[in-house]
């Protein structure tokens, strides 16, 4: 991954993870769905950030379906950012 697609990605991610600690408390993200992205946003970024990428972070996408098969919560600005975040993995898959 280039630098600056590499950028593009931690900011997108961080965003995602910014967001979600605003939006909810530390007792809901230690369990459950919002765990799961939670963590696995996380390890993605780690990933990303320390250029391993050779190590899959294919455990970011699908995030959006499994908040929505839990929450259904359409409206919810975080899933845009979700989304933005796997359509930047999809492409990135593409190009490896």
């Amino acid at each position: 991954m280039n630098e600056k697609n590499r950028k593009i990605m931690l900011d997108g991610i961080s965003e995602v993870l910014r967001d979600v600690e605003e939006r909810y408390s530390t007792v809901r993200l230690e369990s459950g769905i919002l765990n799961l992205i939670y963590i696995r946003y996380k390890k993605a970024y780690e990933i990303i950030k320390e250029k391993r990428e050779n190590e899959k972070i294919m455990y970011i996408y699908g995030g959006v379906r499994a908040y929505l098969d839990s929450y259904s919560d359409w409206d919810n600005p975080l899933l845009s950012k979700m989304g933005y975040v796997e359509d930047l993995y999809s492409e990135y898959i593409r190009k490896r």
